[in-house]
């Protein structure tokens, strides 16, 4: 059988709802005796749902396979098409994995960066939007909502 394109995007939602469920232990509790509420009820929400239709679009994927006008449909997989979605899947991993040793500054921007050279933006674009959104997103969490997000190596310096 060969891979098609319902099969790549559920391996994408499994792979963003894994890498959600593995920060998200790290969030802080909510309420004392309710074990529901907090910083990590919603993106366990999302995660949760991105399985769900991760497993229905692999699913999809295997009946459209079978069936005689999607059989005829399969194309094996361009190289190009699957190495970026490898390096897209090893993006993703690295973010989560050196989110918390790194911190959020560094993690974020790199993560940003070769993710938007990734899709084919210009690397001074993608600098200044890297930058931008790291910006925005440190103003709005980190100060207006006190969230603390991650310093990482930046720690060492007193950052």
């Amino acid at each position: 059988m060969k891979i098609n394109r319902e099969h790549i995007v559920g391996l994408v939602c499994l792979a963003i709802a894994a890498a959600a469920l593995a920060i998200t232990p790290g969030f802080p509790e909510g309420q004392v005796g309710v074990n529901l509420t907090g910083p990590a009820f919603f993106p366990n929400v999302l995660a949760y749902l991105l399985i769900i239709l991760g497993v229905l679009q692999g699913i999809a994927g295997f009946r459209l396979a079978a069936s005689p006008a999607g059989a005829a449909r399969t194309t094996r997989m361009d190289p190009a098409v699957l190495k970026r979605v490898l390096a897209f899947l090893a993006l993703v991993f690295s973010f989560v994995f050196l989110f918390e040793p790194l911190g959020y500054f560094p993690t974020t921007f790199i993560f940003l960066f070769l993710l938007m050279m990734l899709f084919g933006v210009k690397p001074l674009k993608s600098a200044l939007f890297s930058t931008l959104y790291v910006a925005v997103i440190y103003l709005l969490f980190g100060q207006l909502f006190t969230i603390g997000l991650p310093s990482g190596i930046l720690a060492i310096l007193g950052i």
